[in-house]
């Protein structure tokens, strides 16, 4: 048995907006007074391909594949919408956009297809914060199968993608039989390649997991451009309704 499902996504100027026909516009940016980006930020555009294959007990596989976009500007507003589409290729697939400014503290979201986008105010960096916890002074307990269980780190020295140079890591997770039910040992193995390129430093470029209980799954950077992104990334398609919401940190502690 196999089933599959595609995802298309726009992420740089000129391509098309899922399931809208329409091909994205480029508007003119509007910087927030004092919305400037860090000199160690570099802008960027970049997309990225992930496949899932799960091996299912007769052998067959089921393959799910999805993209990614990302982006950061000037102004260090970021980028990143996610794409899938339906197992029925007459559908019309769906992406979810957040949209993070630093200077103007708003947190965007919206859907293509959709009506309405939400901007969330957040609240100033120093403001406080209420909380119910207080500090917790119980001692923790050493356990000799938590020692057992710490998982094996691996340095794979540096590699190139999309020209982009990235230092990688590969973490092996070992369980136990019948550490969960299970009749043999479990290895779970976690590589994860990150940018080390000054102003660039911290984007995962390349990820390969291999869980036995949920099968291999591969993201990998397609596409790469250093520079300036579209600006109609940053906004919400024309026509969209723009709800406004206000952050309350607000915390309703038990009785």
């Amino acid at each position: 048995m196999r089933g599959r499902i595609g995802g298309v996504l726009a992420v740089a100027a000129g391509l098309v907006l899922p399931g809208s026909g329409q091909i994205a516009r480029s508007r003119t940016a509007t910087a927030t007074e004092g919305n400037t980006a860090s000199p160690t930020q570099l802008p960027y555009t970049a997309e990225f391909h992930t496949t899932r294959v799960q091996t299912l007990p007769d052998g067959g596989t089921i393959t799910q594949e999805s993209t990614q976009g990302m982006a950061r500007d000037p102004a260090g507003r970021t980028y990143n919408a996610s794409t899938s589409t339906p197992m029925s290729e007459d559908q019309t697939p769906n992406t979810m956009v957040n949209v993070f400014d630093p200077g103007a503290r708003t947190h965007s979201f919206w859907t293509v297809p959709g009506q309405r986008a939400t901007v969330t105010n957040e609240p100033a960096a120093d403001a406080p914060r209420a909380t119910c916890a207080a500090p917790s002074t119980m001692p923790v307990p050493h356990s000799e199968a938590v020692e057992r269980a710490r998982p094996k780190m691996e340095d794979l020295g540096k590699q190139t993608f999309q020209g982009i140079e990235a230092h990688g890591h590969r973490t092996t997770f070992t369980t136990a039989a019948g550490a969960i039910g299970n009749t043999e040992t479990l290895v779970n193995t976690d590589e994860v390649w990150f940018s080390s390129t000054p102003g660039l430093a911290g984007i995962n470029v390349h990820q390969v997991n291999e869980n036995p209980q949920t099968g291999r799954m591969t993201r990998e950077l397609v596409r790469f451009t250093q520079g300036e992104p579209d600006a109609a990334l940053f906004q919400p398609p024309d026509g969209y309704e723009v709800l406004i919401k206000e952050t309350r940190d607000e915390v309703h502690c038990p009785q």
